[in-house]
């Protein structure tokens, strides 16, 4: 399906089905399927919400457990180049499995999910027509009802469970696993939401209007200007999302609820090169560009403490902002920039970042040009779940 966004949204050769609209439907019927999670009652969206632009309005959320660090928006995420705040996945996919098997969220098991997708007429109509044919999971002997790896526990009795079967039986419902997560990336590549009123703005300047016509209010202008001017903003929040998609240490207060000295983006990089479904991995489906990112990624001492530079449109949808949920108002994430005043936890502050001593009109209008960047909403029919996954 072509989308008025292709010249901005990448492909995802790493994943056949990414723009697949089966595999798509498919996955937009599991993110809100709670039949993804071992008590029955989670599903993406209990994180990812989609009326507060697929993020959550606390700075943690609750599933099965409260969640170490700030559920980021799903808006725009087809644009990122590293998922989670630490970067610890290369691919949309990579990320829409993990929760899954982790236990505070999903905590579900990979051969729970396949057992899932072949017990559910639907879900097993629907993916045989995407994928193939389902590995033989009424054998119990061969496929246990709950089972993983669970690399630092083996005694842990899914370890034990996914240690009766076979290679080629796990590599089979490992193969399942992946593939739902790979509808669900599918699903998620569509919602984009990139149409503000800040875009009208650069379209009069490319009709020739230099003055960027009605789009903006004069404090809407003011602040752009200081965004891309003195406070050099845009060094970091740059492209089509208003991220340059890397980490920053930006020294950020301690908050409560999350691991304030956590290495961040330097310990991402360990775990994205551990991480079997990263984009060199055996399922992934396309391996020869992934070197470009992974082959030469290196885990340096630069990048302790630092973390993903979100995309700044919708901020409206998604209070509160940082990784731990640290401010409730975009006025205080400029104040924070403004003020520079705080020590990092962990690691140094990102160079660049020093205080700009701007008036507290200077930090409105600069809000108020943050503001501008909330776009149209998402087709509503996005947002639900379809009466079927096909």
């Amino acid at each position: 399906m072509r989308h008025q966004f292709d010249g901005i949204i990448p492909p995802d050769p790493t994943n056949a089905v990414a723009d697949d609209d089966d595999a798509k439907r498919l996955g937009q019927y599991l993110f809100f399927d709670s039949g993804l999670s071992s008590d029955g009652n989670q599903s993406c969206a209990t994180c990812h919400k989609p009326e507060f632009g697929f993020a959550d309005p606390f700075p943690l959320s609750t599933a099965l457990d409260v969640t170490t660090r700030h559920t980021p928006t799903l808006t725009n995420v087809v644009v990122n180049r590293w998922f989670y705040w630490d970067g610890r996945c290369d691919t949309l996919w990579c990320q829409a499995a993990s929760p899954l098997e982790t236990p505070g969220e999903h905590g579900t098991n990979r051969l729970a999910v396949a057992h899932h997708i072949h017990e559910t007429d639907a879900l097993h109509d629907a993916y045989v027509s995407i994928f193939g044919p389902l590995p033989d999971l009424d054998d119990a002997d061969r496929f246990p009802p709950n089972a993983r790896p669970v690399v630092d526990d083996e005694t842990h009795p899914e370890h034990i469970a996914w240690e009766t079967m076979t290679e080629d039986d796990q590599v089979a419902a490992t193969t399942v696993f992946v593939n739902v997560a790979k509808a669900l990336a599918a699903y998620e590549r569509d919602l984009i939401q990139m149409n503000a009123r800040f875009d009208t703005l650069l379209r009069s300047f490319d009709a020739g209007d230099e003055t960027g016509g009605d789009a903006l209010s004069l404090s809407e202008k003011r602040g752009a200007s200081l965004f891309v001017g003195e406070g050099m903003c845009w060094a970091c929040h740059s492209g089509p999302g208003f991220t340059n998609k890397e980490f920053h240490n930006i020294a950020l207060p301690s908050v409560e609820g999350i691991d304030n000295a956590s290495g961040g983006r330097y310990d991402g990089i360990n775990a994205l090169l551990t991480n079997p479904f990263n984009s060199l991995g055996a399922f992934s489906d396309d391996r020869s560009d992934a070197s470009l990112k992974l082959t030469y990624l290196v885990q340096s001492p630069e990048e302790t403490g630092a973390y993903k530079t979100p995309g700044l449109r919708n901020l409206l949808d998604t209070a509160p902002y940082m990784h731990g949920g640290h401010f409730e108002t975009l006025t205080e994430v400029v104040q924070h920039y403004n003020q520079m005043d705080d020590r990092p936890v962990i690691g140094h502050r990102e160079e660049l970042l020093l205080p700009l001593f701007w008036t507290d009109q200077q930090v409105a209008d600069v809000v108020a040009f943050l503001e501008s960047l909330q776009s149209d909403p998402i087709d509503p029919a996005l947002m639900v779940q379809p009466t079927t996954p096909y």
